[in-house]
């Protein structure tokens, strides 16, 4: 029984047909996200494991793909594990080729990426929607941080549409200000993990401009980023080194 699930969990047949598993899944969710946009529409606001807790088992039908998604996630680490444990131990016994090596580099890679995210879904933070006018302040969730929008500026092209955009922003602890910068669309201030993200801008109601920030903290992101370059790094190495010795 034992080696019968080990034969199963190291299986290359098992790899494949959990892959499948996990493209149906993310098909299904991707019209499943269409078809109830009220439920998935705040998603990305929060960390996943708060998000899921709140409404992942209130309305199980419509995010069943996302349980599936989350299964064959589980399996594909487990069975990246479980060949990779298989494998070293007589590779290590007898001849060590960097083309024998290289799978099993793919394998650890792939599990770096999955406990990154792992640990952004479960100890991240999202602070979203931090409307603050020109001049004004806001707290920044529960850091102990105040925001102050000091400068907001639109470049707007002929056709009326924003060609580009930035704040000024400072952050302040108490009165002490501990961070400040310019802050884009795709340019976000750092600081103590945190990345202050500009969203979007516009009048308020008596005229003045206001811009929406949101502050994210994602723990595992760095190491998400040098696993998905090992990952890469090694698959190509595999590509330029087929022929060799077996894996």
């Amino acid at each position: 029984m034992i080696g019968a699930v080990w034969r199963f969990l190291t299986s290359l047949t098992t790899f494949a047909w959990v892959g499948l598993f996990f493209c149906a899944a993310g098909a299904a969710g991707s019209v499943a996200m269409g078809r109830y946009p009220e439920l998935f529409s705040d998603m990305d606001a929060q960390i996943l494991v708060g998000w899921f807790a709140r409404k992942g088992f209130a309305a199980p039908g419509p995010t069943l793909w996302l349980y599936g998604l989350l299964l064959a996630t589980a399996l594909l680490a487990v069975n990246a594990t479980c060949c990779t444990v298989d494998r070293l131990v007589p590779i290590f016994r007898g001849n060590v080729t960097l083309r024998r090596l290289l799978p099993h580099v793919v394998h650890l890679a792939f599990l770096g990426v999955v406990l990154s995210h792992l640990a952004g879904a479960m100890y991240g933070d999202r602070i979203p929607g931090l409307a603050v006018p020109e001049g004004g302040f806001v707290p920044v969730g529960e850091t102990g941080w105040v925001l102050e929008l000091n400068r907001l500026d639109v470049a707007m092209a002929p056709e009326g549409y924003p060609r580009d955009f930035s704040a000024a922003v400072t952050l302040y602890r108490d009165v002490t200000p501990v961070a400040r910068g310019v802050v884009r669309a795709n340019e976000p201030l750092f600081h103590e993990g945190y990345g202050v993200y500009l969203k979007t801008f516009g009048p308020t109601p008596w005229g003045a401009p206001y811009a929406v920030f949101d502050a994210n903290r994602d723990p595992g992101a760095v190491a998400i980023l040098a696993c998905s370059v090992l990952f890469t790094v090694a698959n190509l190495l595999v590509l330029v080194t087929a022929g060799g010795d077996d894996a």
